[in-house]
């Protein structure tokens, strides 16, 4: 089974036609587009997408492809690279089984693939649908948490999101036509593009860095000139995949190599990644449901709340992030980035109302007595039968579940009120949860209402919905709007 993975991938990815897609993973693909887009949008006048925008400005060049938030266009590689980062900013993108985001890779490069080649809807859902599973399967092939002798959940302590720079990789060699040989060196130079993992500090941290969890820009950009490069002539050893030699070296505690390459074709990982409707973590989300929920049932406001606790997800639990919240954060581009993993400071927001985008961290209400003064009354504790659970599910062969345990239990007008969850808004698992165009239509106007006409937005959402009908990318859809 190890022989030959790498040169098995590239040649599904050089292979595969839009016409072997299913329908119902064409649909969750072109939702998840615009879902990721909305993300990118949403951040484009954030303090850390302009210090993006300084940088862009220092090389100039092509105007190949929008960047959110500025004025003008610059070349493919660097407008992916600029828009995936935006694209996490809020930490309202994607989650893969509640433990990786990789979305804003694909759907990044191949915006600005398609923007500079002009290409078919049909190329740039292709594109996304592969580029997302190759990266899926790296990440199922990686084990990045277990459970210590003492019995807590413990993440890796070396590790990052260079693999990322595969799927992107391929997400670009599949819009620039790559052949079969081309896509093997291409996945071949990522191995020596992409981002070295970093000693993870994400567990123990306070406060995030501007790159947050991971390198969100040097990997996308990896992966496109890796692309570019293979496509120029460049080669380079067709076994990066094979052993899980690649896998090793991005910090992984340990893999599975037969995960590479199981139901290729078959099995389209990409209808298993969870859409957010919230700025924040995901293990976040489950509470906030729960609590307003809660609130217009029994006809609560935020002053009624006396307190709450929050039994969370236990693989946030072990995060210090959600251990030992802080209250306050600091006014600087870096705010958006650990407010996100505030859980007292998200749900005071959403207890009060507030919008969900990224008003959720404008200086206003970072500095709101109100919110903070909520946010004092609510309390972190562990999931125990969420603890089960996911020990349960490590010991599956992909170690991953399909579910997403939280509780609350609010004191409020003197009564206490329990609730409970398994499957969070968005979450594909379930019916009544999973993500609909309605869904992220409402989304859209939330989060980018401030920023782009109601009109534009129902416009983007019937393109977007419509994607696979689209001839001309460029000519067809202008994404120039947030000026």
């Amino acid at each position: 089974m190890s022989k030959n993975i790498t040169q098995t991938i590239a040649d599904f990815a050089s292979s595969t036609r839009f016409e072997d897609l299913p329908a119902d993973v064409v649909d969750y693909t072109k939702l998840l587009i615009l879902d990721t887009l909305i993300c990118g949008l949403a951040a484009g006048k954030m303090e850390r997408t302009a210090m993006m925008h300084r940088v862009l400005e220092e090389f100039g060049g092509e105007e190949d492809a929008v960047v959110f938030g500025s004025a003008r266009r610059y070349p493919a590689a660097l407008a992916g690279m600029a828009n995936a980062e935006a694209m996490n900013a809020l930490d309202a993108d994607d989650t893969f089984f509640t433990s990786s985001h990789f979305a804003a890779f694909h759907v990044a490069t191949a915006l600005a693939e398609a923007e500079r080649l002009n290409a078919s809807g049909k190329d740039l859902i292709l594109a996304v649908v592969l580029g997302f599973d190759v990266n899926a399967r790296i990440n199922l092939a990686s084990e990045v948490i277990r459970q210590n002798e003492a019995g807590e959940l413990e993440w890796a302590n070396l590790q990052g999101m260079g693999f990322a720079a595969m799927g992107s990789a391929v997400t670009s060699g599949v819009l620039r036509k790559l052949d079969r040989e081309q896509m093997r060196n291409t996945l071949g130079l990522v191995a020596y593009a992409a981002p070295n993992p970093v000693f993870n500090t994400t567990s123990t941290r306070r406060k995030h860095h501007s790159f947050k969890y991971a390198n969100y820009s040097g990997t996308t950009f990896a992966g496109v000139m890796s692309a570019m490069l293979a496509q120029r002539g460049y080669n380079a050893e067709q076994t990066c995949l094979d052993d899980a030699a690649f896998i090793r070296a991005q910090g992984c505690l340990a893999s599975v190599d037969e995960l590479l390459l199981e139901d290729l074709g078959k099995k389209w990982w990409i209808t298993e990644t969870a859409i957010k409707f919230y700025p924040s973590c995901r293990y976040t989300h489950g509470p906030i449901d729960m609590l307003t929920s809660l609130m217009a049932e029994e006809g609560l406001r935020a002053d009624d709340i006396e307190q709450c606790t929050i039994f969370i997800n236990p693989m946030g639990y072990a995060l210090l992030f959600f251990r030992e919240p802080a209250k306050s954060l600091e006014l600087d581009h870096c705010a958006p980035l650990s407010g996100a993993f505030n859980i007292p400071y998200v749900m005071a927001l959403a207890a009060l109302g507030r919008r969900p985008g990224p008003g959720w961290y404008s200086e206003e209400s970072l500095q709101d007595p109100a919110v903070w003064s909520l946010a004092s009354r609510f309390e972190v504790a562990p999931d125990e039968q969420g603890q089960r659970e996911v020990v349960a599910a490590l010991g599956q062969k992909i170690r991953r579940f399909r579910k997403t345990p939280a509780s609350i239990v609010v004191r409020a007008r003197g009564v206490e009120y329990r609730r409970s969850t398994e499957y969070v808004n968005g979450d594909p698992w379930s019916e009544e949860t999973l993500a609909t165009w309605e869904k992220v239509s409402r989304k859209f106007h939330q989060f980018c209402e401030d920023l782009i006409s109601s009109r534009d937005i129902d416009h983007l959402t019937e393109q977007f919905r419509g994607l696979d009908g689209i001839a001309n990318f460029r000519d067809e859809v202008d994404l120039l709007l947030v000026k």
